[in-house]
């Protein structure tokens, strides 16, 4: 089964050295929101397969367009936050992003696990289950439409951001 995501992996793997370039060339805000973007993109097509039972030929560019566009967010806005905070308090900055990352996606998945378990409790006909697949990869889309929005503002480019004090 952990196959199935290897190319999740392969798509972050790609894209993460070219991260610096194109944050570079296109700035923090477009890299980001481009990959949050890309992101809902890749996901929909789970929406399809819930409905439309497993298809190799849309899960596997789906999920390496899917890793390639979590590659595309977490770089910059990494960037984006570290550059934000000044010398002395990046010590507290470093300790708060590491659990924020470290809890962010857990809960989420445990979020949208707990949803799908819930949406399985009937456990009805085929159609119940691939329903309840279909509504938490709608939901996992919606949280990924509110990553696009949070990286719509943040700074065009390194340069706009000043260190707080």
């Amino acid at each position: 089964m952990g196959r199935m995501l290897a190319p999740l992996g392969i798509g972050m793997m790609i894209t993460n050295p070219f991260m610096g370039a194109l944050t570079d060339r296109f700035g923090i805000r477009h890299v980001s929101a481009g990959g949050a973007l890309l992101t809902v993109i890749a996901t929909l097509p789970m929406v399809f397969l819930a409905a439309h039972g497993l298809n190799l030929l849309v899960l596997i560019p789906s999920l390496l367009l899917r890793g390639m566009g979590m590659s595309g967010v977490g770089l910059p806005s990494l960037t984006a936050a570290y550059a934000s905070v000044s010398r002395q308090k990046m010590p507290m900055a470093t300790t708060s992003l590491n659990i924020v990352q470290r809890l962010g996606g857990p809960t989420m998945t445990t979020l949208c696990a707990t949803f799908l378990a819930w949406k399985l409790q009937p456990q009805g006909t085929g159609h119940a289950v691939s329903s309840a697949y279909a509504w938490t990869f709608l939901i996992l889309c919606a949280l990924h439409a509110f990553t696009f929005l949070g990286a719509t503002r943040l700074p065009r480019r390194l340069d706009d951001v000043t260190p707080r004090e």
